[in-house]
């Protein structure tokens, strides 16, 4: 038998593959470029940058440790008739898988075109497609064999018979589809459709055919402002993905809550909004969620409290994530074009 703690790292890794085998974060609807190329330059302002990281698992073993950041912008957009505009967005992903220091980094560009199609209701569909490379590697210097046990306890001088690591690179695609339309002004809603690795790249690190499984995603936000005067709008959001027999299933509500909002006329005012929210994600863990704006930036985290199989070595530890976004804009009449929301 191998070590406990490789032990315990393998019931890590069934549970990661038992609900989805690509990396996911818990606050999806702050990385939209993770969730959905359809998502890109959907929003409100002329630049956005963010950058996400999650750490999870480390009472169990070596943490797991996911690193985002990523910027996107409208282009082309005093050229196009109305409302509609290109797009154009870079990812760039770094994910660190436990004891075995299995590797990922992802490097993605974005393009995307949003048709604006008008009505009482501004429905807008937005077509994104996404295409990067990825590096994929593992170290194995950091494990322990049942080789190195001399019958008394563990010696590292003995030698094993394991394999050891190795590294392979490939590129990926991935394309979607996001629907954003306004019933009222208290309404707005973002449904999206996306189709992760369709060309289902070869990923095995030590040759032969390892192939990434297509991914199948749906999305949906929402946000309700209570009524015209309230401060307080209800924001729901949910997220599936189907990858092979894995599903992964996250939905909650935050409930965002306006502090002060910017003024239409001076710069006396600024916008301040405090979120709280509670979601949970299918057979794996519930996490709370806080988030503060102020002007363009916002700071978001998020805790995972695990309710798995795993949760008698996680000791009900799941994750920790931080999130800070920035969201710009620039030229002149800049109250003008704050109060004009068109994205949620």
């Amino acid at each position: 038998m191998k070590k406990l703690k490789f032990i315990l790292l393998v019931l890590v890794a069934g549970t990661l593959n038992s609900f989805g085998q690509d990396r996911h974060y818990s606050q999806f609807y702050l990385a939209p470029l993770n969730a959905n190329p359809g998502n890109t330059g959907v929003f409100n302002g002329d630049i956005r940058a963010y950058t996400m990281y999650r750490m999870q698992w480390f009472t169990v073993t070596n943490p797991y440790k996911t690193f985002t950041i990523a910027v996107d912008a409208p282009i082309f957009k005093k050229k196009m008739r109305r409302d509609d505009f290109f797009a154009a967005g870079l990812e760039v992903t770094n994910d660190n898988t436990g004891t075995p220091r299995l590797k990922t980094n992802t490097y993605n560009a974005l393009i995307s075109f949003t048709k604006f199609i008008g009505g009482r209701q501004h429905h807008q569909i937005t077509l994104g497609y996404e295409i990067g490379y990825a590096i994929k590697s593992v170290t194995t210097g950091g494990l322990t064999w049942d080789s190195q046990y001399d019958g008394t306890s563990y010696n590292p001088s003995y030698g094993v018979n394991e394999g050891g690591g190795g590294a392979a690179g490939y590129l990926d695609m991935s394309t979607g589809i996001v629907w954003n339309f306004t019933t009222t002004h208290l309404f707005r809603s973002s449904l999206g459709f996306s189709f992760h690795h369709f060309t289902a790249p070869n990923v095995s690190i030590h040759g032969g055919s390892d192939r990434l499984i297509p991914k199948f995603g749906v999305q949906w936000n929402i946000a309700y402002k209570l009524s015209e005067t309230s401060n307080t709008t209800l924001m729901p959001s949910l997220i599936a993905y189907q990858q092979g027999t894995s599903l992964l299933l996250n939905g909650g509500v935050n409930v965002k809550y306006v502090l002060e909002e910017h003024s239409r006329y001076t710069n006396n005012q600024t916008d301040k909004a405090v979120y709280f929210g509670v979601f949970y994600r299918f057979r794996d863990a519930a996490y709370v969620t806080f988030r503060y704006d102020y002007s363009y930036f916002s700071f978001g985290a998020a805790y995972d409290v695990n309710i798995s199989g795993l949760t008698p070595a996680s000791k009900s530890v799941g994750g920790f994530e931080i999130n800070i976004t920035y969201r710009g804009m620039f030229g002149k009449n800049l109250n003008a074009k704050r109060s004009s929301v068109r994205f949620m």
